[in-house]
């Protein structure tokens, strides 16, 4: 049976390292949506203090919410004048319903 393709949207703000933080915005990959499933999003942090840090990820499984779904996501970014961050959220609900 065909599994109807789907997306998340992301956004959030980075662990604070040297006394800043980034914030990040963006849309996962689309994917069928079956019990398991996961998301491929990478992008990069807002420019902060003259630099800017690249991430990539695959999300964890799909987490039954009411109205839907959402999945958990972490990660490192990138390092960039001599630190990097951590990120961390959940996505957003996709429903089908």
């Amino acid at each position: 049976m065909y599994k109807k393709l789907h997306l998340h949207e992301f956004e959030g703000t980075t662990n604070k390292v040297f006394a800043h933080m980034h914030k990040y915005s963006g849309t996962s990959s689309k994917n069928p949506d079956f019990d398991g499933h996961s998301h491929y999003f990478s992008g990069y942090a807002e420019e902060v203090q003259g630099h800017v840090h690249y991430y990539s990820l695959i999300t964890g499984p799909n987490i039954e919410v009411e109205g839907g779904h959402i999945h958990y996501y972490q990660c490192f970014t990138t390092m960039n004048k001599r630190h990097c961050h951590i990120l961390w959220g959940y996505t957003s609900v996709y429903s089908d319903y």
